[in-house]
């Protein structure tokens, strides 16, 4: 190879970098010790600390194993809920499968939205549109079809923006913290404002979380002659005070550590923080347009308010700049895990 050919290659392979490298990592001086993912910043000193507190034998702070329950939100802490969660994704092409059964669909709103596309309306209408497309896109199969089918929607669809399969972009450092809490005897559970039953199919193969620690919103099923369906009644939705309620009902124990990232997570860390002995609280909080996405206060996914900062001081908690104490956002190809 000639020295200008050497050159030119150089030269496009710095310009590639440049187009490909924001998306998935940036310079940040890495070490050996544990979370190398995350910089060398507050929340990782804080997340280290308490981790070492509550695994000392001897230590006042010391937790048994047993003890050492973990509650972590999904959309926006664990993966990317931008442009809009992922369930929301999935349900509307559910619907669009189903169509071709509902003739009445084509001038009957929402679902006349979701057949055109209408994003726009049905964000507008809110809840009140997406609870029944919520609703009727899972209701009328078995739990295996639906799991079935989400798994395989997952397989065949990907990031319009990143041109990623969605379930590669999952948070690096999360994954990582993740490992290293289990590596700590702790019981991790995810406690996500999506419905649990679509969750569970993934969580085992891409967070390492089985599906019975996957605490969600729920739609209820009917029973006969042995077999369950899916319905459209709902349950519960999992957010706000209900994440708390459910945490104690479904796990019977008040965890030690908590992590969101949205005012609706606000409940889960102040039931978590506010006992006594040691706790730990935690926010993402979504600073990095380039790498991920920028948003706050005006977001319908991910609402972060002054007032929730306001409420994380008062608490104590961890605040996690994404664009400067994350090294890395989403996983590299030798890193990301493979669906079921």
């Amino acid at each position: 190879m000639n020295k200008n050919k050497a050159i030119v290659i150089g030269l496009v392979g710095v310009v590639l970098s440049l187009f490909t490298l924001p998306a998935f990592s940036v310079e940040c001086q890495q070490n050996t010790a544990s979370l190398p993912l995350w910089a060398n910043s507050q929340p990782r000193s804080a997340l280290l600390n308490f981790v070492e507190k509550v695994t000392t034998e001897g230590s006042k702070d010391y937790v048994k194993p047993i003890d050492r329950i973990a509650v972590i939100d999904n959309d926006g802490t664990l993966w990317s809920e931008k442009p809009t969660y992922t369930q929301f994704l999935f349900a509307f092409d559910q619907i669009k499968k189903k169509s071709a059964n509902h003739p009445e669909w084509k001038t009957t709103a929402p679902y006349s939205w979701v057949l055109n596309n209408n994003t726009d309306a049905i964000f507008k209408k809110g809840w009140d549109a997406l609870v029944p497309i919520l609703e009727t896109a899972q209701s009328g199969m078995t739990p295996a079809e639906y799991k079935q089918d989400i798994l395989n929607w997952l397989k065949n669809n990907q990031s319009t923006r990143f041109k990623r399969p969605y379930t590669s972009l999952v948070f690096q450092p999360m994954i990582e913290l993740i490992d290293y809490l289990q590596a700590h005897q702790f019981d991790v559970f995810i406690v996500t404002g999506g419905g649990s039953s679509f969750v569970k199919p993934w969580s085992e193969a891409i967070y390492h979380i089985p599906a019975q620690n996957v605490i969600g919103t729920a739609f209820g099923y009917d029973y006969k002659d042995g077999q369950l369906e899916k319905n459209k009644k709902l349950i519960y939705i999992n957010d706000g005070p209900q994440k708390a309620i459910n945490i104690e009902t479904i796990i019977g124990k008040r965890p030690i550590l908590a992590i969101g990232n949205s005012t609706g997570d606000e409940a889960m860390l102040k039931w978590t923080t506010s006992q006594q002995g040691i706790s730990l609280g935690m926010l993402i909080h979504h600073t990095d347009e380039k790498r991920e996405w920028k948003y706050g206060a005006d977001s319908f996914e991910g609402k972060f308010t002054p007032a929730l900062m306001e409420v994380a001081k008062q608490n104590k908690w961890q605040v996690v700049d994404m664009k400067n104490d994350w090294c890395q956002i989403y996983p590299t190809q030798s890193q990301q895990r493979v669906l079921p």
